[in-house]
Order: C-alpha cells, then structure tokens, then sequence
C-alpha cells in the first residue's frame, strides 16, 4: 500500500492498493493544512498501519509554508512506519491523460507542466496568470487543465509508473522576505 500526501492546492491524502483507492480525502482550504492533516492521516491509517510499504509527498510548486506542511508529515510518517518516502511533482496528481496542467501559485500567478501519461514531462515553469503560454512543439494542442485540486490517489498512481523523484520543494520564486535594515523606532 502506499500512502500519498499533497499541501499544494488544499490539504489530501489517500491510501492506494494496486488499482484500488482504500481511502482518500481532500480539504480544499489552503490555509490550514496542519488542522486537516493530523485527523486524514489518523483516519488514513487506521486498520493499515502494517501494509503502507511507501510514502509520497506531493513537491509542489505551491505555497512554502503549505509545501513545508505536507512534506514535513509525508517524512514524519514514512519514519514513524519504517518505510521510505518519495517526494514527486505534484502536478502529477492532477491527471492520467496528458495535458498542460496549471495550478494557482497566487499573485495572479500560475504555474505550469506538461504532463504526459499522468507523469510530468516538461516544467514546472511560472508565468502571469493571464499569460500562461500554449504548449508548443511536440506538445503544441495538448489541453489546457486549471487545477482546483490534487488528487492523492493519483499522486500514488504516479509514484507507481515511475514519477521521477523531486528531492526538494518546487517553490518557483525567490523569497521575498528581506533582512532587517536594523532596529524600528517605536516611540516617537
């Protein structure tokens, strides 16, 4: 069995047995990723504790803290069960067809990849929102497909077909926090 986990778009997870999905949820509230995770993850693996065989973690790209959320809990249980964990694109988990997958990465910006056959092919890359270019190439027509949410189920699948690994999260922009330019006056 392998267990999926994925903060990129909303919180989900998912426990798949070959082509069977056993349990799957999703909350699409981007914000509260710790709230969701600790009761998924205690109903996820309840009765299957002993089968899960691999962990997943959905890389993103999304939002850091939202990445750092997920990732941090895909490794926490794959150490807590002894089993190894995966980190892969999470816009792998959006489709099994091919498609250019895009997802809010806010800003009014979205990222995207083509994915092929349910695996990332190509990307991601960032671009403005209302300028997402169409596939060119050998991809040029593949559809469009504005991501709401990621599937864990299909995240599973993915890392089953062989979704290349992503050893880091997929943030896609430099932070934007700065170093203190010293102290701040705070009486007047």
């Amino acid at each position: 069995m392998i267990l999926a986990i994925d903060t990129s778009l909303g919180t989900a997870v998912a426990v798949v047995d070959g082509a069977a999905v056993v349990f799957q949820e999703h909350a699409a509230d981007s914000r509260r990723h710790a709230e969701h995770l600790g009761g998924m993850l205690a109903r996820a693996l309840d009765g299957r504790r002993d089968r899960i065989e691999l962990v997943v973690a959905g890389m993103g790209p999304g939002a850091f803290t939202g990445l750092r959320v997920g990732i941090a809990a895909a490794r926490a249980a794959a150490l807590g069960l002894g089993v190894p964990c995966r980190g892969i694109a999470s816009h792998s988990g959006v489709t099994e067809g091919t498609a250019q997958v895009t997802t809010d990465v806010r800003r009014r910006e979205r990222a995207w990849s083509i994915v092929v056959d349910g695996l990332v092919a190509e990307g991601p890359h960032l671009a403005p929102a209302d300028a997402v270019p169409a596939p060119e190439g050998r991809y040029a027509g593949v559809p469009r497909l504005d991501a709401e949410a990621v599937d864990a189920a299909l995240l599973a699948r993915a890392a089953e077909r062989g979704a290349l690994e992503v050893p880091q999260a997929l943030y896609l922009r430099d932070a934007d926090a700065v170093p203190s330019a010293g102290p701040k006056r705070v009486s007047q």
